[in-house]
């Protein structure tokens, strides 16, 4: 269970980390990527939270 938190939240500090990024990068497909990233980080985060 311990394990579990400790991913989830590993996964949610990237996305953090991954939407900063994303808000100082002027190219806008770049920006789409790293948003898109985000997006599939939250969702595995998401996934193991509900013991997917």
């Amino acid at each position: 269970m311990d394990n579990r938190r400790n991913n989830v939240r590993d996964l949610r500090n990237k996305v953090a980390k991954y939407r900063a990024l994303a808000r100082g990068v002027t190219d806008a497909e770049t920006q789409r990527q790293i948003l898109q990233l985000t997006d599939e980080l939250e969702q595995q985060a998401r996934d193991i939270e509900r013991g997917k």
